[in-house]
């Protein structure tokens, strides 16, 4: 079977970091599916896969056919299109259409759209459900992924199970195996620890632009033990070793701008651009994570320890709907004490207030971080039900061959 992988980069890494993801689980299930991979930014896909060759139009990459979109190698394809996966609505590129359109053809084609990840109660009804097309030979189906029974589920690629069951083990072990698995994980990124700093608060950062100034300051409450919170008697933190890995991207500057304003209250490391699997390790091996978006935020998911997450921001702040829809499905897991903690940061961290002149707006209210990562231990159980919860619906990759076997 020939599979037709399309993706289109939108903004920054998230699309082509699925694309490439749902490549590495379908390769996995089955060696024999042919894939062909059509990607119009092949300089963002080398980001994350130092294998590719940004200049070049077509290449073999991990046994699969990469090509660069609109390449007039796309209107010589062979084997035809048969089965077109179309990564969030992206389109089609024109030679591939052509082919996927031809009135002469006589035999019938699939698309699957595989749509955009949200906890919106929406998501299973319009899961599987079939969209005309202006043949009636090309079949077209929405493919939601998701957190509940009824939806597709989330890319679980060998490489995540593997990294996942032994950041478990290490961390089952106790604090002297984790830190010695974090030691070996920084000297195979080429990250310089501090003497200590693999047995501290570990905390991925990454999120979109905005005022960090705030954030430094509730991040060096909790490592110096001092609060910032404006509410009369505010509980006083035992002061926690921290460290913080300030993500590659457009926010890596502006935080650390702010955190060399504020006196570098805690140890910070500037990552470099981390491969794919370089990057899921340090969600699993950290102690609290910041993410965005939406790939991040599947792996923040399945890797099941406590995070703090930003939605994509949305008009009319329809980010919040998404937000809380997400809290929703992690109430149950938690008491209730806990989980107005949790809601409250996460709601701080995605409003936005209009700003006073052209631009974009700012952030509105800060997360109450303190005390939130202070409860992480605690929270840890709540979330790892969570990702068990998820990986019980199974992979989406298996998902999808199960169900492209039974339309083709």
């Amino acid at each position: 079977m020939t599979i037709d992988i399309l993706c289109k980069v939108v903004d920054n890494y998230g699309d082509i970091g699925v694309a490439y993801r749902l490549a590495k689980a379908l390769a996995d299930l089955d060696p024999g599916l042919s894939l062909r991979l059509h990607v119009d930014d092949l300089a963002a896909f080398a980001s994350l896969c130092p294998e590719v060759d940004p200049a070049a139009e077509v290449q073999e990459l991990r046994g699969w056919q990469l090509l660069r979109w609109g390449s007039p190698a796309e209107c010589r394809l062979e084997p035809r299109p048969r089965l077109v996966l179309e990564c969030f609505a992206c389109g089609r590129p024109e030679g591939l259409e052509e082919l996927l359109f031809d009135p002469a053809d006589p035999e019938p084609r699939s698309v699957v759209n595989i749509e955009h990840l949200s906890a919106e109660g929406w998501v299973p009804g319009f899961h599987l459900l079939p969209a005309a097309t202006r043949s009636g030979l090309v079949r077209k189906t929405f493919f939601m992924p998701g957190f509940v029974p009824g939806t597709g589920g989330l890319l679980i690629d060998r490489a995540f199970r593997e990294a996942a069951s032994r950041w478990r083990e290490a961390r089952a072990a106790g604090p002297g195996p984790l830190a010695a698995a974090r030691a070996e994980l920084a000297a195979r990124l080429g990250l310089a620890l501090a003497p200590g700093a693999a047995a501290a608060s570990w905390l991925p950062l990454f999120c979109y632009e905005r005022d960090f100034a705030g954030l430094v300051a509730r991040l060096g409450a909790y490592a110096g033990g001092g609060s910032p919170e404006p509410s009369p008697g505010a509980s006083k933190l035992v002061g926690r070793p921290l460290l913080v890995l300030a993500a590659a991207g457009r926010s890596q500057g502006p935080f650390l701008e702010a955190w060399e304003a504020a006196g570098r209250p805690f140890p910070a490391i500037a990552l470099p651009f981390l491969p794919q699997e370089a990057w899921d390790e340090l969600l699993l091996a950290a102690d609290f994570s910041v993410v965005r978006g939406e790939e991040s935020l599947a792996r923040a998911a399945l890797a099941g320890r406590p995070f703090l997450w930003q939605a994509y921001r949305q008009e009319g702040g329809y980010q919040q709907v998404k937000v809380r829809a997400l809290l929703e499905l992690l109430r149950p897991r938690l008491g209730p004490a806990d989980f107005a903690l949790l809601e409250a940061a996460w709601l701080a961290f995605n409003e936005e207030r209009p700003a006073p002149g052209p631009g974009p707006g700012s952030p509105g209210a800060e997360p109450p971080l303190p005390a939130l990562l202070g409860r992480a231990e605690a929270l840890g159980p709540a979330f790892e039900a969570f990702a068990a919860g998820i990986g019980g619906l199974g992979d989406l990759a298996a998902n999808l061959v199960t169900f492209i076997r039974e339309i083709v």
